[in-house]
C-alpha cells in the first residue's frame, strides 16, 4: 500500500512499516460531522431497533429466539471469511453429528457461537474493553489450525504486519492497517470512545457504525478481526442499552452486501467518506431489524400452530415442553431431551414418538446416536 488513494481528507496517518511499506492509523473517534444527511436513514434505523427491542420485552424465554439468531451470525460471519457451513449443519453437528466433510469449519463456527456468548455474559461484570474482546479471541480461534505465514496467537493481538487483499505479499496489498507497535494504544484509544462518560449524547447507533470501522481499520489480530469487528456490534447495542436482549445480529445482511461492506470502509480511509459509510451501516442496522422482525413473528407464529395443534387433553405436557425445546435446540438427540428436561429417557422417547409420526420431526437417516430434526423450525430461521 501506498499513497495512491489517501486523499488530504483521509481519516488517519499513514506510517512507516515493513518492506518500505505504509500503514494506516486511524485517526481518534470521533469525527467531526454534520449529520443532516443521516438523519433520514437514522430514524428507519432507530424505529425499527425500538420495536424489536419492544418484542423482546414481551418474549417469556428469550433464548427461544437468541440461540438460533446468534447461530445464524455466526454462519453468516464466518462465511465472510472463508469458513463455511449451514445452519442446519450447525444444529446438527452441535447436537452430536457426525460431519467428517465440515469437521474443522463447523468447530469454527461453534468456536463463534462460544465467542458471542461468552463476550455478552462477560458485559455482566466487564465493559467493553480489551480484555473483553481478547478473550472472545481467544475462544474463536481455540484449537484452529491456520497457515497464515504470521505469528497468530489466539486471544492476542498480533505481532507482525498485517495486510488486506493483494495476491498474498504485502507489496501487492490493498489495505496495510495499524502496526503491531502501535495497535495497542489504538484499541485503547477506540475502548475510550465507547465508554466515555458523555455519550449519552450522541446516537449509540452512529456510534456503532464508527467503532466499528475504527476497530477493522486498526485490524487489531493476526486472524479473526472481521468476527470480532461484527460481535462488537451485538455487544455495543447490549452494552449501551439499545438492545437489552441480544437479538439483532447483521452478518447475514452484510454477507448479502459484502463487496460493498468491504470498499466503503476502504472509502473511509483513504477519502473521510463517512457520510456514505453512516448511510450503509444504518440502512444495514434498520433492514437487519425487520427482517429479524419477520423472523421472529414466524417462529412465534410456529410455535403457536404446534401449541394449537398438540395441546389437547390427551397430550401430556412433556411433549410441549419438547416443542418449546425444538425452537432453542432443532436438532436433538433423545438423550439430550432427557437430560434437558430432566426425565428419563423412555418419557422422552415416548414423547417424541407422535412429533415424527405426524412429521413435525424427523430422524436423520443413519446417524448415531439417533438424531431428531425439526425442519420447519429450521426453515423459519432463513432469511429470503
Amino acid at each position: 500500500m501506498d499513497r495512491n488513494g489517501f486523499t488530504s481528507a483521509c481519516t488517519g496517518q499513514l506510517v512507516p512499516t515493513i518492506g518500505g511499506r505504509k500503514a494506516f492509523v486511524p485517526t481518534p473517534l470521533p469525527p467531526q460531522l454534520d449529520l443532516n444527511p443521516v438523519l433520514p436513514v437514522l430514524s428507519r434505523a432507530t424505529q425499527a431497533v425500538g420495536e424489536l427491542k419492544g418484542i423482546g420485552r414481551l418474549i417469556p424465554n428469550p433464548l427461544l429466539l437468541v440461540r438460533p439468531l446468534q447461530r445464524r451470525e455466526a454462519v453468516s460471519s464466518s462465511g465472510m471469511e472463508g469458513t463455511y457451513t449451514t445452519l442446519s449443519d450447525l444444529f446438527m453437528f452441535e447436537a452430536g453429528a457426525s460431519t467428517p466433510d465440515r469437521l474443522a469449519d463447523n468447530r469454527e463456527v461453534l468456536n463463534y457461537v462460544r465467542a458471542l456468548e461468552g463476550a455478552i455474559a462477560d458485559l455482566e461484570t466487564l465493559p467493553i474493553s480489551a480484555r473483553l474482546i481478547r478473550r472472545a479471541h481467544k475462544t474463536l480461534l481455540q484449537g484452529v489450525s491456520r497457515d497464515r505465514g504470521a505469528r497468530i496467537e489466539a486471544g492476542e493481538f498480533k505481532q507482525d504486519q498485517n495486510w488486506i487483499g493483494g495476491d498474498g505479499t504485502i507489496e501487492t496489498a490493498r489495505f496495510i492497517p495499524t502496526p503491531p507497535s502501535m495497535t495497542p494504544h489504538a484499541i485503547d484509544d477506540l475502548m475510550k470512545f465507547i465508554n466515555r462518560p458523555d455519550r449519552e449524547y450522541s446516537s449509540p447507533l452512529i456510534d456503532v457504525a464508527l467503532a466499528h470501522y475504527q476497530f477493522e481499520a486498526i485490524h487489531p489480530f493476526g486472524d479473526g478481526n472481521g468476527r470480532v469487528g461484527r460481535m462488537l456490534i451485538a455487544l455495543m447495542l447490549a452494552e449501551n442499552g439499545t438492545l437489552p436482549q441480544p437479538l439483532l445480529y447483521m452478518s447475514p445482511w452484510l454477507e448479502r452486501h459484502k463487496s460493498f461492506y468491504i470498499d466503503l470502509m476502504f472509502e473511509v480511509s483513504q477519502t473521510g467518506s463517512w457520510i456514505t459509510w453512516l448511510q450503509f451501516f444504518l440502512r444495514a442496522v434498520a433492514e437487519s431489524a425487520e427482517e429479524t422482525i419477520d423472523v421472529v413473528q414466524r417462529i412465534q407464529n410456529l410455535q403457536k400452530e404446534y401449541r394449537e395443534r398438540f395441546q389437547t387433553a390427551r397430550r401430556s405436557a412433556l411433549m410441549l415442553r419438547i416443542l418449546d425445546l425444538a425452537f432453542e435446540h432443532p436438532a436433538m438427540t433423545v438423550t439430550f431431551v432427557a437430560e434437558k428436561l430432566g426425565v428419563s429417557y423412555p418419557a422422552a422417547a415416548n414423547n417424541l414418538k407422535p412429533l415424527l409420526e405426524s412429521g413435525v420431526a424427523k430422524e436423520l437417516v443413519g446417524s448415531y446416536p439417533k438424531l431428531i430434526i425439526f425442519p420447519s423450525v429450521m426453515d423459519t430461521m432463513r432469511i429470503g
